[in-house]
């Protein structure tokens, strides 16, 4: 994510977004406007049960994996975990890059979700590239965490 859009989200979110991620927000733009609205969610959760203030929730970590937002925290509520599964589930539909509907493409055996202006040459939704390299490589599927990984070798 570019340093101004983190920014933002810091100077809005300041308590949230207090402790320093060493690499940043690992996600694209496009899911700026997803984590801004699970952000006022998480905010507004927390006032209207009154807590102490000491107690306030805080991002640990937010990044993109298995082409899904991937938000980590503390001093969550259930009602705030609803918040991120949604939040997570909207942006497997959101483009990365832009934020306009997508859909999720794997690109160089990585999972992204993009819309179509943004799809690189020779992406290709997980069922296409599965038809694409069966035969050429000893390739495997399985799961992690709840989502197909396709790898070289097997894992036990």
């Amino acid at each position: 994510m570019k340093k101004e859009n983190e920014i933002i989200l810091k100077s809005n979110f300041s308590l949230l977004y207090r402790k320093v991620f060493p690499f940043g927000f690992e996600c694209g733009d496009g899911w700026l406007e997803i984590l801004l609205e699970l952000s006022r969610k998480i905010d507004l959760e927390f006032k209207s049960s009154a807590k102490n203030f000491s107690n306030y929730p805080v991002a640990t970590q937010v990044k993109s994996k298995f082409a899904m937002l991937c938000w980590y925290g503390e001093n969550l509520t259930d009602t705030m975990e609803e918040s991120i599964n949604e939040a997570c589930e909207t942006s497997r539909t959101t483009c990365e890059v832009c934020g306009t509907k997508g859909q999720v493409l794997i690109f160089n055996r990585w999972y992204y979700v993009y819309c179509d202006k943004h799809a690189p040459v020779g992406s290709q939704p997980p069922n296409e590239y599965k038809k694409s390299i069966a035969g050429k490589k000893r390739i495997f599927e399985i799961e992690r965490d709840g989502f197909p990984f396709l790898t070289r070798e097997p894992h036990e």
